[in-house]
């Protein structure tokens, strides 16, 4: 029989192994939550593992043990290669340790550790947490002290984007590479690597761009998402200016495979523009924040245009700009060309 005492805040069990003795700490502490995961978690899991002696059977072993395990895991995932780094900073950090000496407060210290944002800290606290769970399925340990960790919220900050005047702007000031790329991003809401990893090929005849891929420092990926792999539409005007612009590389884009190729010269067009310096990216937001403002898509219909997995991430990202009303976008759109639709000529149309 298992039983539980609460010596000073923390929760013990007891228990024998042919007829010895045992005293354990579950390293929880003295709360309701924690006494319902002892009785209907750890304690039944154990009697389990008595009752068929695999308690003899398994050692600890490392933290690095189970993250190579992890690795192989999730290294058939899109953005694994994004993501690599931040797997193996967690793997370094807790390098050397039995994992079942690693407690819930050393991995709350380790994300306090973190310098930045609470929704970047949800990879490496979710990384950490299917880690102990390869543990735990090993038989290892008992109980998984990832689980229920809650990270503090971050401040809500305003989604940065630029207005339709600031875009023109932006858009007569470009030259060179900026010209074709500004054009497309805030057209179509398309996020860096996705503009860079165009062809001409992915501008097909239905109207639509074919988003297949990404191109990030000479890396080909499948996209950050699931529904990354999507179709927006595109106008005349839109497909001419990069025909126009088509280097002699596979790719629209030629030798600017990522983002920071493009830093100084972004700079220059925010400079000349003279329009408040955002990051590049910010087209994303202007392209999502004025769809919804001038009331050309619902939600559901931006998320699928973003390539979001889920709704809900689109919800949360521009709920302070959202209007429920539905249109079709016409597959000869152009946010900042001629061809601009909006509801109140969808509605006018209809009505006729």
């Amino acid at each position: 029989m298992i039983t539980y005492n609460i010596r000073g805040s923390i929760i013990w069990l007891n228990y024998y192994v042919e007829g010895k003795r045992i005293r354990k700490s579950t390293k929880l502490k003295n709360t309701p939550q924690n006494l319902n995961i002892v009785k209907n978690q750890i304690i039944p899991s154990l009697e389990v593992k008595i009752l068929s002696g695999d308690i003899y059977k398994k050692k600890p072993k490392t933290f690095e043990y189970y993250g190579d395990i992890y690795l192989k895991e999730k290294e058939s995932n899109i953005s694994f290669m994004d993501k690599l780094p931040r797997f193996l900073s967690i793997i370094e950090y807790f390098k050397g340790k039995d994992i079942d000496t690693i407690t819930r407060l050393d991995i709350k210290q380790y994300l306090n550790s973190l310098n930045m944002k609470s929704v970047s800290k949800r990879t490496h606290k979710s990384c950490i947490k299917e880690i102990f769970e390869f543990a735990c399925d090993d038989g290892v340990i008992d109980y998984n002290p990832a689980l229920s960790i809650k990270l503090k919220p971050d401040p809500k900050v305003d989604i940065q984007y630029y207005t339709r005047e600031q875009v023109n702007l932006l858009l007569n000031a470009a030259a060179g590479v900026m010209y074709p790329y500004l054009h497309v991003a805030f057209n179509t809401g398309m996020r860096v690597g996705e503009i860079l990893g165009l062809q001409l090929g992915d501008f097909k005849d239905d109207g639509f761009i074919h988003i297949k891929r990404t191109r990030t420092k000479g890396i080909i990926g499948d996209g950050k998402t699931n529904n990354a792999q999507r179709k927006v539409p595109y106008s005349k005007e839109l497909f001419e200016i990069v025909k126009n612009y088509q280097s002699d590389n596979i790719f629209i884009f030629g030798k600017y495979d990522c983002a920071s190729k493009m830093k100084r010269r972004w700079a220059k067009v925010v400079q000349d523009a003279k329009v408040p310096h955002y990051k590049m990216s910010c087209s994303r937001h202007t392209f999502a924040t004025l769809m919804l403002k001038e009331k050309i898509v619902s939600i559901n219909e931006l998320s699928g245009l973003l390539g979001h997995s889920k709704a809900k991430t689109t919800l949360e990202s521009y709920a302070s700009v959202i209007k429920a009303d539905k249109i079709n976008l016409g597959s000869n759109f152009s946010l900042f060309g001629h061809n601009t639709v909006t509801q109140k000529e969808v509605s006018e149309v209809k009505a006729h």
